[in-house]
């Protein structure tokens, strides 16, 4: 062969190189703009996890107020009962007291 021809040979081997590298690169650069995206929608996804765990959090601890409120509340409530009772209790004996005097005398 001459070297006009070893130059066309050679030039059509690097075009075919190149092209096969163009491609090779573009089929990296698909699938890495593929993983950036997948990694973005973990991330989004691992930011709402951590802010519905905040919320759960919260609501836990705001559930436990309202049950530590109740209960001092039904504690406060069986005081008044027990209030209420002995109240009801002395009225009573003051009552019967009175009625055995009134028809006793």
């Amino acid at each position: 062969m001459n070297d006009s021809a070893d130059m066309k040979s050679a030039e059509a081997e690097l075009d075919r190189a190149v092209d096969s590298l163009e491609v090779g690169v573009g089929d990296l650069l698909d699938r890495m703009r593929k993983l950036e995206a997948e990694s973005q929608d973990s991330d989004a996804f691992r930011e709402d996890r951590i802010k519905l765990a905040a919320q759960l959090d919260e609501m836990a601890s705001d559930a436990q107020v309202a049950k530590d409120r109740l209960a001092a509340r039904e504690m406060e409530f069986a005081k008044l009962t027990q209030d209420s009772e002995a109240e009801l209790d002395r009225v009573m004996t003051i009552v019967s007291h009175a009625l055995q005097t009134s028809v006793g005398g």
